[in-house]
């Protein structure tokens, strides 16, 4: 390193140091990288859910079953159970997974998903075709992993620009 770059990178952040807004800067520009990676892990493993194969289930169980959660009254709260039985090959499996954990919402859409569903319905299955004792009904939507990618990418592109002009 020639000291015309170390005296250019200490003037750097002698500026950034004594400017709340480029630190501010800074901060969301590292906020959005992280947020970028984050979103870009949901949507591969979205993507990845979407391509899984999937075969026919029939529902062995779907009811709301009393939990161990209580409400801001008191009351004890349901919990959806769903149990499904499926084949891949010449092998039968059986399952409770709705959807992925990381989806946010995946008690509700389970809760919505047993109210309209019967006994013995069919219903579609999407397993891992590595693993297919690892399925799901309902695969993990992709579509709000890449718009928060997208989004988190151009918000750092935009800061990454004002702070290298700054």
């Amino acid at each position: 390193m020639t000291s015309a770059t170390i005296h250019s990178t200490t003037t750097w952040f002698a500026t950034v140091s004594s400017s709340p807004w480029l630190q501010i800067m800074l901060l969301c520009t590292v906020a959005a990288l992280i947020g970028l990676f984050y979103f870009l892990r949901r949507f591969g493993l979205a993507w990845t859910m979407h391509r899984w194969p999937s075969t026919r289930g029939r529902v062995v169980l779907a009811e709301m079953r009393r939990g161990k959660k209580k409400s801001s009254d008191g009351s004890l709260l349901y919990d959806p159970v769903l149990r499904y039985s499926y084949a891949v090959g010449d092998r039968v499996f059986e399952s409770s997974s709705f959807t992925h954990r990381a989806v946010s919402n995946a008690a509700n859409l389970a809760t919505q998903f047993i109210t309209n569903v019967k006994k013995d319905a069919e219903v579609p299955v999407y397993y891992h075709p590595a693993n297919p004792a690892e399925a799901v009904v309902k695969p993990m939507p992709w579509q709000g992993s890449a718009i928060g990618a997208a989004f988190c990418a151009l918000v750092l592109v935009s800061l990454a620009v004002q702070l290298l002009l700054a």
